[in-house]
């Protein structure tokens, strides 16, 4: 019986007679029940270059010219089999691999929590769309996907946002890890370099099953590349400038395969650096940064077993707009209605008070085993330290000493069994524990603005999955304990230790209908809670980076969240369309509230925020549209919209994203000897004013404002290079999102190039 037989669906993104920039993308299944068979090797003998599927069977081939190729596909088991496969558009294979399980010992995926969930809405950023985007923070990267936007603190510092939600209402996981550190603040931006990514992927539903407490918004994976294990040594460079801040970053990447043992490994390392930028009629003083990062990973694939160790350092610098901190209340009234900030100073790169630093390392060692021909059992152990301080604008020598010196540690251990499809049949089953400690380092000379605490936190999951011809349907269920330990001195003097214990059930299910060749349409149901930060019980006083005054409450109670999605898609020939819609009802929904009052303290006056809880109701829609009419032209059209309402007061919630529009002109001219392609693309981003804000915000909503990007690109095999400018026409605006809105403009033109070079 042969070994390797193929089916082929031809699906153009940006149809061209010769097209010379294609992409041959598709799964490898087992050819006996649908699994995914990870690692097969994928290799076109014309060019002479392969790839490797993921975890999940994915591969992907890139750079091809219209043609007829020979490909060739190889799985430990399996002898090698050829196909010769005419390619005249972008086309989409599903590969299936017939072994016999008493010649094999398979090779099974066990990267559950980045496997792809059948009913969830999510979109994915990897392979060509993740290169172009090189030199971008994470959250400017991840406004690429759909219903996907960014709160920032100024310039330099955002984070993203997903259908309105935040900060610890999402999850990030990354390389299978829960990301863990200071993330409380609007100003704290995920410490996470976005160079170790090879895939980025959103999950819009509530996923308060499958990855735990805190998921009320959804999940961001951060996927690296699966590791080499062919021999030899490859790698790339990249590098990016820009002229807003007069820097860029510069980044690069070395792997390889250990022989044929199995045995592969990687290293990351990047360096960016901007200077002040600049709105379009002056310069945003201290608004530069510094960021620095570093990965290594090494890791192990057999026929039973698989090894991987993984380690990452983060550190950067920010700079926060100096003109935020104001003297007197006189001064801070003045300047927030102020057209222009009352500091400003000559172009520079130093980064000087108020500024923040923060440091983080992860460290990851997972194994698993196949036990039988069903059950995998995986078992993952991280830690994380990570390191905050933060500047303000001090007298004499104490300029230097921080005014918030946090740390905190976390240790996860996670222990699973999942089974491959019987009877139709996929799932698996959990536990997981996590220790937290953060504390205060002493040396600052101020009352911490949150106390040292402990939490403990332990789960148990479960999830099935039932595969059909037409059809999926999954359902889960999961149970969390926390407990929380403050240690914080109370209004009189008192060192005071209360402990608090929190716990709950969530449930999801939804499923997958394939109604037509082209279409298919998916829906999830899930729930997910979240219990009070400390931060959100206990702040009392200036958090210096946000350059407000912060006041929690004691008395706050747990989210709980239900959320349901639902999402219609066509794939046709020439055009593809994606419309999802959402609901989602909070009850116990915490956010920060400006108050409409101001205070002077002995470093300056400042607004007042303070932390509420209601009950809020979420609703909003996503829709994506692309078209392909041929001669290289494609169009891509985007548009969010989001509502939140405060359902005890009648009132609109804080800090919900505006609608607002995207759309991408794209031509593309291949050189059909060369491999070359020329692209040239045109962007413009839409933004409508905030019309549903709350009457005790310390200003109006901003005007919507239209910015316009423009690139051109030469992409050559093995290389890239990059020519292009965001805000062209250097208009003046305000973001709505952006917590210094209240005494800057957003950033002006910028223009920027950069290259790439693969070897």
């Amino acid at each position: 019986m042969p070994c390797f037989w193929v089916w082929a669906l031809f699906l153009p993104v940006a149809a061209s007679a010769q097209d010379c920039r294609l992409t041959v993308t598709g799964r490898v299944l087992d050819a006996h029940d649908g699994t995914p068979l990870p690692f097969t090797t994928v290799y076109v003998a014309e060019t002479g270059k392969g790839t490797m599927a993921d975890t999940s069977g994915r591969f992907v081939l890139e750079s091809l010219c219209a043609g007829t190729y020979t490909l060739e596909a190889s799985h430990v088991g399996c002898d090698p089999e050829r196909m010769v496969l005419h390619v005249d558009r972008d086309t989409v294979l599903v590969v299936f691999l017939e072994h016999h399980i008493e010649l094999l010992d398979p090779v099974t995926a066990t990267a559950y929590r980045v496997e792809e969930t059948a009913s969830q809405t999510r979109g994915e950023l990897d392979g060509t769309a993740l290169k172009r985007l090189a030199g971008r923070s994470l959250a400017q990267m991840l406004t690429r996907i759909n219903g996907v936007r960014m709160v920032q603190t100024g310039p330099g510092i955002q984070k993203p946002v997903i259908h309105g939600l935040y900060g610890s209402r999402i999850l990030i996981i990354q390389n299978d890890v829960r990301q863990e550190g200071q993330q409380w603040g609007v100003d704290h931006a995920p410490e996470i370099d976005p160079t170790v990514a090879g895939r980025l992927v959103v999950i819009k539903g509530a996923e308060g099953v499958r990855y735990g407490p805190d998921a009320l918004g959804g999940v961001i994976l951060i996927a690296p590349d699966p590791l080499p294990r062919t021999p030899g040594t490859g790698g790339s460079v990249q590098s990016e400038f820009q002229t807003n801040g007069w820097g860029g970053k510069l980044a690069a990447t070395l792997q390889g395969g250990i022989g044929h043992t199995g045995w592969g490994w990687r290293t990351t390392g990047s360096v960016r650096i901007l200077g002040d930028q600049r709105a379009p009629a002056y310069i945003l003083s201290n608004t530069g940064l510094r960021e620095w990062g570093w990965s290594g990973q090494a890791g192990y694939t057999g026929n039973r077993h698989t090894l991987d160790v993984y380690y990452s350092f983060y550190a950067g610098e920010f700079g926060i707009l100096r003109a935020a901190h104001i003297g007197n209340l006189t001064d801070l009234e003045t300047a927030i209605n102020a057209p222009e900030p009352w500091y400003q100073r000559p172009f520079g790169y130093d980064v000087i008070n108020p500024r923040q630093k923060v440091w983080h390392h992860l460290a990851k060692a997972e194994a698993s085993r196949r036990v039988d021909d069903l059950w995998t059992l995986k078992s993952r152990l991280s830690f994380q330290a990570d390191d905050r301080q933060e500047y303000d604008i001090r007298r004499g020598d104490r300029d230097d000493r921080p005014a918030l010196d946090l740390r905190i540690l976390t240790t996860q251990w996670e222990l699973s069994a999942e089974h491959r499809p019987w009877r139709h049949w996929k799932g698996a089953a959990g536990i997981s524990v996590q220790h937290q400690t953060n504390y205060n380092l002493p040396g600052t000379g101020t009352r911490p603005l949150i106390p040292n605490f402990i939490t403990a936190t332990a789960s148990v999951f479960t999830v099935e999955r039932y595969l059909a011809d037409d059809w999926e349907w999954e359902a889960g269920g999961r149970y969390d304990f926390r407990y929380l330990e403050v240690s914080r001195i109370d209004k009189n003097g008192q060192l005071v230790a209360p402990a608090y214990r929190f716990s709950n059930i969530n449930f999801s299910t939804g499923g997958l209908w394939r109604f037509a060749p082209r279409w298919s349409l998916l829906g999830n149901v899930g729930t997910a809670f979240r219990p009070p930060g400390v931060n959100e019980l206990f702040s009392q006083g200036l958090h210096h980076a946000s350059a407000a005054i912060e006041e929690g409450n004691d008395r706050l109670k747990v989210e709980k969240a239900i959320k349901g999605v639902t999402t219609i898609r066509f794939a046709g020939q020439h055009t593809s369309l994606e419309l999802s819609g959402f609901v989602q009802r909070i009850g116990g929904y915490i956010y920060l509230r400006p108050v409409a009052e101001y205070a002077l303290t002995i470093r300056g006056a400042f607004p007042v925020f303070r932390y509420v809880q209601t009950d809020a109701l979420l609703t909003g829609a996503d829709l994506q549209l692309q078209w392909a009419p041929g001669g290289g032209w494609s169009w891509t059209g985007q548009a969010s919209l989001v509502r939140a309402d405060d359902l005890r007061s009648d009132e609109y919630l804080f800090g919900i994203p505006p609608v607002q529009f995207f759309q991408e002109l794209t031509w593309e001219k291949p050189g059909v000897k060369s491999g070359h392609l020329w692209r040239v693309a045109l962007s413009a981003r839409h933004v409508l004013r905030q019309d549903r804000s709350p009457s005790s915000d310390f200003q109006p909503a901003p005007s919507g404002f239209t910015l316009l990007s423009a690139s051109a690109a030469l992409e050559m095999p093995g290389s890239r290079i990059t020519i292009g400018a965001d805000n062209l026409l250097n208009n003046t605006y305000r973001e709505y999102l952006d917590r210094l809105r209240y005494f800057a403009d957003g950033p002006g033109i910028s223009a920027y190039t950069k290259w790439t070079i693969d070897f």
